[in-house]
């Protein structure tokens, strides 16, 4: 499971850091199934759920259900993965409530264990959606990392459920989604320049080892050129004292991993010991440039950036943001993430967040000169609107001939939150902790000065 070049590169960089930094010894925890979905520093590993069984898988135990669901996790296209399957215990039709992954990664799922639902208040059932969780799935005993053993915990989604009975479902069709999220993370006390930091480590992929950093991946959609970073691990820091990594809005515990993180608003330079029984930390030596981040930098609260490495790979970075400007090593740079607060009363504050999908010409930052990065406001609101096939006929892969009325079709109506540097913002909160949505934006369509509809428009 574990990849060369980085993870070896990664060795390489604690071979140097030991000799001067200070090693921290680490300590393996679990996170409890109620609070593993919530637990910050990462979104795992995704897969579909389909009928077609996939080619990979061997050997499985008999399934109770005459549409068991299969599919496979993969952290890299050509990388390690996980097979997996829903069973009905008690039979067709009386729902989804077993789980088999193949955690052994042999492609036999008759040696590995039978996981039944936990029982959770999140849980949720609609007609068109069912929420579960199962696990946790425990790594081999070979597979220990610092004296415990890895696991993860897996969140399934029914979607397209009702397409089993309605004798319409095909092999290729994807009724659901299952997320494998890890459910253990190590941590240690640093002490550095008098301060005292908890800090961790979160398996942020769900592949069940520690060390991997984020990768970019670009991709064309018709001429469109798209980008953006798979799931790494993740340096976790308690910056607020509660001796936990809580999850916020601002996910301000949690950072990619890498070797630069930022405690009590000082750079560091940080290294997991091969073994990953310690990490090292010391101070970051090297030259740091000043970045102003504009035009409205005071209502910045994060920002990652993407820091680009030789041989054209990037390496996720954020920075601690102070007085809207941060301090980085000189290089190439791009925004990818950034997260605004307003500046009106609390009762009033409403924060939003998004990501610059689209790869921009990189900014040049060096030390001892006046640098800027555009991000945030002010925010532009773009309206798009299109006729497109009503979405029962894409679910049951109706032919496109079919819609040949109106009411065959739906306007779908689009509005993006635009930031200064392009990023396109998604998530809107507001109240105490930001923990509410605001009322969702209305829209009104006229014609000839009389109005023909209006309606609300959806957050996400």
């Amino acid at each position: 499971m574990i990849k060369p070049t980085f993870v070896c590169g990664l060795v390489a960089i604690a071979a140097v850091v030991a000799a001067s930094g200070e090693d921290f010894p680490l300590t393996f925890r679990t996170i409890p199934a109620k609070d593993v979905m919530s637990f910050p520093g990462g979104s795992g590993t995704y897969g579909q759920l389909e009928l077609a069984r996939p080619a990979k898988l061997r050997k499985e135990p008999k399934a109770m259900s005459r549409h068991p669901l299969y599919g496979v996790c993969r952290d890299l296209p050509t990388g390690p993965s996980f097979l997996y399957r829903v069973d009905e215990s008690k039979g067709d039709g009386k729902g989804y409530d077993q789980l088999i992954v193949d955690i052994n990664q042999n492609g036999d799922l008759t040696d590995d264990p039978v996981c039944t639902r936990a029982v959770l208040p999140s849980d949720r059932r609609t007609g068109s959606m069912e929420q579960m969780l199962f696990g946790p799935f425990q790594a081999p005993a070979e597979k220990a990392i610092a004296g415990g053993r890895p696991q993860v915990f897996a969140q399934v989604y029914l979607f397209n459920r009702q397409l089993l009975t309605s004798g319409r479902s095909v092999p290729g069709m994807t009724i659901g989604q299952l997320v494998l999220k890890a459910g253990w993370y190590l941590d240690t006390t640093v002490t550095v320049d008098g301060l005292k930091q908890k800090v961790g480590v979160f398996d942020g992929d769900g592949n069940l080892h520690l060390g991997d950093v984020s990768r970019s991946q670009t991709y064309t959609n018709r001429t469109e050129v798209s980008w953006y970073f798979r799931s790494g691990d993740t340096l976790l820091v308690d910056a607020d004292g509660s001796d936990g990594f809580e999850n916020d809005a601002f996910q301000s515990k949690a950072y990619p991993f890498g070797p630069l993180l930022y405690l009590g608003g000082k750079a560091y330079k940080v290294a997991l010991a091969p073994d990953c029984k310690s990490l090292s930390v010391e101070p970051w030596t090297e030259p740091l440039a000043e970045v102003a981040l504009k035009p409205q930098g005071d209502e910045v609260r994060t920002v990652t950036l993407a820091w680009q490495q030789p041989g054209g790979q990037w390496q996720l970075l954020r920075p601690e943001v102070t007085a809207g400007k941060v301090m980085v090593p000189p290089g190439d740079y791009r925004i990818y993430a950034c997260s605004l607060a307003g500046s009106s009363a609390q009762r009033d504050q409403v924060m939003v967040s998004g990501m610059q999908r689209v790869p921009q010409t990189p900014v040049s930052i060096a030390a001892g000169q006046a640098n800027t990065i555009e991000c945030g406001g002010p925010l532009e609101i773009k309206v798009t609107a299109a006729k497109t096939r009503a979405i029962t006929q894409l679910m049951l892969g109706e032919d496109a001939g079919d819609a040949k009325t109106d009411s065959d079709s739906e306007l779908r109506i689009n509005a993006n939150v635009i930031g200064a540097g392009g990023e396109i913002y998604s998530t809107f909160q507001k109240g105490t902790g930001f923990r509410l949505q605001p009322p969702k934006p209305t829209f009104k369509i006229t014609q000839a000065g009389k109005m023909v509809a209006n309606g609300n428009l959806e957050f996400g």
